[in-house]
């Protein structure tokens, strides 16, 4: 979770929602978009070294990953027991490969892990899913989008910066993929609305001497989160809208922001730049 300072996020819930957007809402479908619907996908993570909660969200991320296997035929990460954190970063960067749209979740009865006789079984949260997700078409135009982070592994306190460059003119915006489950638009903002790229063009976020900062956090009571930032970019012809479509600064379900995402998905490139904030405490 990042706090932009001295804008601040507000009302962000630690919990794993039943997210969904009703299907019939995708049933005339996307404009450049394939949608594939009714895939399934389950997903488990035993209890280690990490909360309850955020568990049972790498158990969600791993169901949406499988079900995007599904949908596209890309292999994703399964294992069951998580030692690392970062494997919750690689399954962010999966959602690249399709959209979730749309989904429905089943929490399947608590089982238990256990990796070796000689070690006691530790609790095992399992989900399944049933989804929509958008295949966006290939955008015919790209803007030459690519975007760099000033670091991967964040302590609770840091300041972050992004650099975005394109080689055509364009727009673009920086959202955030967040550890609740959560996106939100964090570029533009009511401080910082010029979000124009010449073409060959570079572009900080903050800029230099802006009002705000990217302070990194990590969620209260977690040591350790995974989270990433979704930088788009447009062709500046498209004169798209960005705070009208995703909303300054107010926290979108995961797939309701796809759903939105995925209708100008074909005419847009992406970057996704996942990191991990530790509790420096």
């Amino acid at each position: 979770m990042r706090r932009l300072v001295p804008w601040t996020l507000s009302g962000l819930l630690v919990l794993i929602p039943l997210l969904g957007v009703p299907s019939s809402a995708f049933a005339a479908g996307i404009p450049g978009s394939r949608i594939v619907r009714d895939v399934s996908g389950e997903g488990a993570c035993a209890i280690y070294g990490m909360s309850a909660e955020q568990s049972q969200l790498l158990a969600l991320q791993k169901a949406r990953s499988s079900a995007i296997e599904s949908a596209t035929g890309v292999r994703v990460v399964s294992s069951t027991l998580v030692r690392d954190g970062m494997v919750a970063v690689d399954l962010i960067r999966t959602y690249s490969r399709g959209f979730i749209v749309a989904e429905k979740v089943q929490w399947l009865p608590l089982a238990q892990y256990q990796e070796s006789p000689d070690r006691p079984p530790i609790p095992e949260y399992r989900v399944r899913i049933t989804a929509d997700v958008a295949l966006p078409e290939k955008n015919p135009a790209p803007v030459g989008l690519s975007a760099e982070l000033s670091n991967r592994l964040f302590r609770s306190g840091e300041d972050a910066t992004l650099a975005i460059s394109t080689v055509r003119d364009a727009l673009v915006a920086v959202l955030n993929i967040t550890a609740d489950d959560q996106v939100v638009l964090l570029f533009p903002n009511v401080y910082e609305q010029s979000n124009h790229i010449p073409a060959g063009g570079r572009l900080q976020f903050p800029s230099a001497g802006s009002q705000v900062t990217l302070e990194m956090q990590t969620l209260p009571g977690h040591e350790r989160d995974a989270e990433a930032f979704f930088v788009i970019g447009v062709s500046a012809e498209r004169r798209m809208d960005f705070l009208s479509l995703f909303g300054s600064g107010r926290p979108l379900p995961l797939a309701s922001f796809f759903g939105r995402y995925a209708e100008v998905a074909s005419a847009a490139d992406e970057v996704i730049l996942p990191y991990a904030v530790e509790n420096g405490q």
